[in-house]
Order: structure tokens, then sequence, then C-alpha cells
């Protein structure tokens, strides 16, 4: 558009080649307009822009009568009126012939119908009227997914157009339009983005637009024709600005070189080729980056600072680009660490890196590594994993202590390796609404790194969970219990106790606070219980001491459950329930359950 800004229009509207039909460049035609500048258009132009920035400033959208006139309406009045002047006043700056529109003028409707031309079927056989067909449908119909997109981001709303009917409409219209003689039609952004500074809300404005076109092309060409290109070029410059702006850039970069590289690249096909090549150029370097990208991120994998272990996760579609990025990363892991594979997302992997992983457990042995795979069936499309879904009446009349244990431990050895069911919060909050049948009810620590959710890999419904300092029992607890097991069906009583607990710390220390000495006092029989170390000053002493109370607390809570609640040993007796202890590290995750207490 700064040509015809300036007033260079030799050069057709719409010619996006970089090599021009008059032997320019589009870069050598940008100096060679210099020798054709027209002070008229000049002043046209930049009278435009400032009316269409002006008309973007808060100063005029605070004014509701201003807001009903759209600026480019202005801005092309404004450019005819002062072109007007220009003849009357200063007939050598004023734009004139190929600097204005020019659109033919029919006198009558026997003119009108004159201008159409019907097709010439005689050619149906020639392959070239089949090869240009296809460049313009193929032209015609990415410059209108271009413009879709661009329209999109400039839509208040963020509405999304559907493409597919957008493509189908211009097809139609194309046909119609070539039956006639017409031109073929594409979406354009001008027009489009016209509408949206109008205020248009609904598809309608589009056939409004179209109805207002084809009756001024009909009443009014006259007054059509003396708009100045310079004022449409203005127009056009404004919304260039708004869809490549600077803050655009930024934004690609850094959405990384993957976005940033393509973007450039098919800016500088577009620039220096044409529309086609220029979008080919674009989707050849875009279509690498994604292979480069899924080469890289197929998987991710975390090694943990402490315990030497590795996790790797892989993602949804592991195919054959991913064979030496994983064999790389197989390769360096250490001898005599721990590894996790997750293939838990996976929906597709190929057999070549099937083939790998199956020979790493080859490779983990001979190398001294302790190797989990999690939920890797095979190879091609992976069934995916089924979710979790909490217990139902059935299901817990079915379970024994034993295979309550069984399931805590599991859902702990996932946790410990980072890996975890699948499962959908909401199908289970919906599952759940009729009622709630847990197979458990654990008393824990209010430690915050103790969410026995968390510990044991659980959803909602799957335990009860009490929590109290300490994890000490009262008669509220004992009440719970009984509830969860002779009224909700629940199969184990678990008490969890943890590594470095604050309570046993602030017992062991003889804390005294208003409410909290009171529940403190519960833990000192496990106190009591042992032998006071001596403190040697390195303070490893006490640290044993303290670990081996808070095991002791929860040795003497088990058995104080049982012999408090009658109820409860007695299903204990019967086998209906079990009630054990454990203790949770909170350094490695992992729970060590006193099975013979």
């Amino acid at each position: 558009q700064i040509p015809h800004a300036i007033g260079y229009d030799r050069d057709y509207e719409g010619d996006l080649s970089f090599f021009q039909p008059d032997d320019f460049t589009t870069l050598s035609e940008l100096t060679h307009i210099f020798q054709f500048i027209s002070p008229g258009a000049i002043i046209i132009t930049i009278i435009s822009l400032v009316i269409l920035v002006l008309w973007e400033r808060p100063v005029v959208k605070a004014r509701h009568w201003l807001r009903l006139v759209p600026g480019p309406l202005v801005s092309v009045t404004a450019g005819i009126v002062m072109n007007q002047f220009l003849l009357q006043s200063f007939p050598e700056f004023a734009v004139t012939g190929e600097h204005l529109v020019r659109l033919p003028i029919a006198d009558s409707g026997a003119d009108l119908l004159n201008s159409i031309t019907f097709p010439d079927f005689s050619q149906i056989t020639n392959i070239h009227v089949y090869l240009t067909a296809l460049t313009l449908a193929v032209v015609a119909s990415l410059e209108t997914l271009l413009c879709v997109e661009a329209i999109d981001k400039l839509d208040p709303q963020k509405r999304v157009t559907p493409t597919n009917r957008e493509l189908i409409a211009q097809g139609a219209g194309n046909l119609c339009s070539g039956l006639i003689g017409g031109l073929p039609v594409t979406q354009v952004i001008v027009r489009s983005s016209a509408n949206l500074q109008s205020g248009a809300k609904t598809k309608a404005s589009a056939v409004i637009h179209g109805v207002l076109l084809l009756i001024s092309v009909l009443l009014i060409p006259h007054v059509l024709n003396m708009m100045p290109l310079a004022s449409l070029a203005a127009i056009l410059l404004i919304v260039g600005y708004k869809l490549a702006r600077p803050e655009l850039f930024k934004r690609m970069y850094a959405a990384g070189l993957y976005h940033f590289v393509p973007f450039v690249a098919t800016v500088l096909g577009l620039v220096f080729t044409d529309l086609l090549v220029g979008i080919g150029i674009g989707m050849a370097i875009a279509l690498f980056c994604i292979l480069l990208e899924n080469y890289k991120t197929a998987l991710y994998f975390h090694k943990k600072q402490k315990g030497n272990k590795t996790y790797i996760k892989l993602g949804e579609n592991v195919s054959f680009l991913n064979k030496a990025n994983i064999l790389q990363t197989l390769d360096h892991l250490p001898d005599r660490s721990e590894v996790v594979i997750d293939a838990t997302a996976t929906r597709y992997i190929d057999y070549d890196v099937f083939e790998i992983i199956q020979n790493f457990k080859i490779e983990a042995e001979q190398k001294g590594i302790k190797l989990v795979i999690e939920n890797l069936s095979g190879y091609g499309n992976i069934e995916p994993v089924s979710n979790a879904l909490p217990h139902t009446k059935e299901t817990q009349w079915f379970l024994t202590p034993g295979r309550v244990l069984e399931i805590l431990q599991e859902g702990n050895r996932r946790f410990v390796h980072n890996l975890r069911s699948n499962r959908n919060l909401l199908e289970q909050v919906n599952i759940t609404r009729e009622g709630q049948f847990p197979m458990a009810i654990i008393l824990s620590c209010i430690d915050s790194r103790t969410s026995v959710e968390l510990i044991f890999d659980l959803g909602l419904g799957d335990v009860f969970s009490a929590r109290v300092a300490g994890n000490v029992v009262n008669d509220d607890i004992l009440g719970s219990m009984e509830f969860a097991c002779k009224f909700a069906g629940s199969k184990l009583i678990v008490v969890l106790g943890h590594t470095h607990c604050g309570a046993i710390k602030g017992a062991c220390d003889h804390v005294e606070f208003d409410h909290l000495t009171g529940l403190l006092e519960k833990i000192k029989p496990a106190i009591d219980s042992l032998a006071t170390p001596i403190d040697d000053g390195s303070g490893s002493q006490v640290d044993v001491f303290v670990q081996n109370v808070a095991e002791r607390n929860v040795q003497l809570v088990v058995e104080s459950i049982k012999k408090e609640s009658p109820a409860l040993e007695a299903m204990r007796q019967h086998g209906d329930i079990d009630i054990i202890g454990g203790m949770y590290d909170i350094e490695t995750g992992k729970v060590d359950f006193f099975l013979d207490n």
C-alpha cells in the first residue's frame, strides 16, 4: 500500500509477487516509486491517517454521536473533499486518472446487461482452464483463511468463524460470479475490518455490506470514482499495523523459536515470493519445527535431587522420531539408580521405541538399575487406562482387611514412583452423590505433608480421613471409627504417624500452651515407655529418640483403640476389620506398616 499512499499507482492492486510485471521487484519498486511522488496523494494520505488515528482515541470514542460514524468512512470522505478542493484551488496537486478508483459506469440497463459475459463452453476441454481454476481456488482459499484468522483476532467478542462454511460460500459465490463473467471472490480484510469498526455484531452485516456495495456500484459509481486510492491505502496501512504491530513480533518471539521461526519465514516468504509460495514456505518450516518439537518433547524426565531417582513420562504419541532421543536418555542413566517409565498418558507407541524399552529391562538388571514400568501394555495404538472409580456397596462388601491393606500399599508405591491412577474427579463426584462406601478409616497427623489421599493415591469416597496433631485418639475419634466400620462398612483402621513430627517433638520438649498442653499429654505414655537419651551435643541421639517416640506412639494408639472400643475389638476378633499402624517418611514418601504390633 506504500506506493498508493504516495501516488504511484501503475502497478495493479493485488499484485503480491516479488518480481513485478514491470521488471521491478517489491523492494526495488519502493525506490523506483519516489520518481513518481504525488504531493496531493501524500497530503490525502496524511489527512486520512490522522483521522483514522484520532478516531481510535478515547476522546472520540467517548462521544456517542462520533462513534456512530465509522472512521474509514470519515477518512474516505475527507479524501474526496480534499481532492476536490485541490482540483479547484491547486489543480497541479490534485490526484486524477489512475490515482482514483475506476469503476465502469453503466448509463442504462442495456449497458449493464452488455457487461455480462457468459461462459465459452467450447473451452471445456482446455486443460489450462482447469489449471487456472485450481490456482484461483487455492490462492483464494488461502487468502480467505488468512483473513478469517486475522478477523477472529480483531473481533472484540473473540468468536470463531466456521472455516468450512466460509469456503463453501466462497466456492458457491465463485461459481455464480464466473457464470456471468465476474472476478473470483475472496474474503478481504479491509471490508471485514470495516464491519467490525462499524459495530457489526452478526453475520447479517456481511450480507448488508454486500447489498450496500451492489447498490453503490449501480447507483453512485461516479461518487465512488472520486475516491483517491491514497485514502484506501491509509485505511489498509492502519489495518495492517493492527494485525502486525511490534507487540505481535515480541509475543511470537516469547512463544519460543518453534513458533517464531515459521512466523518469520512466512513473512519473508510472502515478501520475497508471492502469497502461495510464501505460505508454502511457512508451512514447510512449521512442519519441520513440529517434527523437531515432537522429537524433543515426546517424553520428559525429572531427576530427583535426593535418592538418585529418575522419572520418565512418555508423551501421548511416541513415534519413530522419538527413538533416538529416548535411546540416548536411557543410555545416560546412572548405574544402581531408580528409574520409573510412565506410559499412562500414551495412546500410541512405535514398535521400535517399545523394543528399546523392553531391551532396557535386561540392561537395567546388568547395571543394577531398579526399573518400574507403568501402564505399557504393548505397541501401536494403546487402549487408554481406565478411570479409577469409587467403591460401590458390592465391591466394598467383597473386600477383606488384607486386600484393603494391599490397595493402600499399591497406592503408596505409585506415589513413591511419582505415578497416579487415572481419575475423573467430576465423575467421582457424580458417582458418590448417592452414597459413600469407603474401604478404610485412616487416623493421621494434621501435618500439611501427610495428606493420606495423596500418599496412598486415593480419590473421592475411598477412605475416611481423621486428622489430629500427633495422631492421638479420643472419644470423638473412637466414635468416628465405630461409625466408619460398623455403619459405613470400612474394613481397615490405620493409625499413621510420620517422621519429623512437630507434635511429637513438642511433647518431648515438654511444650505447654493453652489447649495444646492437654493434647501433648496424650503422647507422654510413649515418651515414658522409652529410655531418655543422653544428649551428646550433636543432637543425633535426640532425633533418634523423637523418631522412636513417634513409632511407639502409633503402637500405643493402636492398642488404645483395641482396649477402649470393645465394639471395634470384637469386629477385629471376628475378622471383619483389622487395626494396624504405620509410619510415613516425609523424606521418601514411603509408608511402612507395623504388621506385628
